[in-house]
């Protein structure tokens, strides 16, 4: 793996930043980086295109993200409020239209965090649930610029649900900075080996100090995911 100030050498917040304002539903223009990429920069050199469709995703385009709204949680918002006290802090990373930091209020819990690149999706988000985005602290940015910017054990639980942590280029240490700043605990929910980037999820958390309390691999209704809770050591 690459060093991480490499990462930011190559990546700019400029980069960043196109990213995140691209046009809802128009494909990707094409940036400094993918001009890079026509230069047959190897495949482990820093990346952050793969979060340009989630950016750009609208009712026309994309993962519409008013599919992702409910009323009910789904089986990882399910294990952390049975494993939460609601007086712990909650970072959702990739909240989408807000629905599980919504469910997590109605249920008690004050002190929530999230994070997403969608702009439609935060827009849903605001409008239907305005209470919740009125309490929460809710953030439109790339995990990466955001990650490194968060103060180190400055929040107790992780939350993170699906493709959101798998599209993370591996030239970013996502796992490095998830354990540097849970101080209890990360629940996810996620493709371990199948997805565009697989990790050996619960050997690079155990080395940064977090042991694998809980796994659910053969349910029907993870549809080929598994949901892991992970414990500091």
């Amino acid at each position: 793996m690459l060093p991480e100030w490499l990462f930011w050498r190559v990546i700019r917040d400029e980069d960043v930043d196109q990213v995140l304002a691209a046009d809802l539903g128009e494909p990707a223009q094409t940036s400094r980086l993918g001009r890079m990429r026509r230069r047959a920069i190897p495949w482990f050199w820093p990346r952050i295109d793969d979060a340009a469709r989630w950016a750009r995703s609208s009712s026309s385009f994309g993962w519409d993200p008013a599919n992702y709204l409910r009323t009910e949680p789904r089986p990882l918002l399910s294990l952390l409020l049975r494993e939460t006290d609601p007086s712990l802090s909650v970072l959702d990373l990739g909240c989408n239209c807000g629905s599980d930091l919504d469910i997590l209020r109605r249920e008690g819990f004050t002190q929530l965090l999230g994070v997403d690149a969608g702009r439609a999706a935060l827009a849903i988000f605001e409008e239907r649930y305005p209470e919740t985005w009125s309490t929460a602290t809710i953030s439109h940015d790339l995990f990466q610029r955001y990650l490194r910017k968060f103060p180190s054990r400055g929040v107790d639980v992780i939350h993170s649900h699906g493709a959101t942590i798998e599209l993370v280029h591996p030239s970013f240490p996502i796992v490095k900075h998830l354990s540097r700043i849970a101080d209890r605990s990360i629940f996810l929910q996620i493709e371990e080996r199948g997805h565009t980037y697989p990790r050996n999820y619960i050997s690079e958390f155990a080395w940064r100090g977090f042991r694998l309390v809980y796994a659910d691999r053969f349910s029907k209704q993870l549809d080929e995911q598994s949901l892991l809770h992970f414990e500091r050591m």
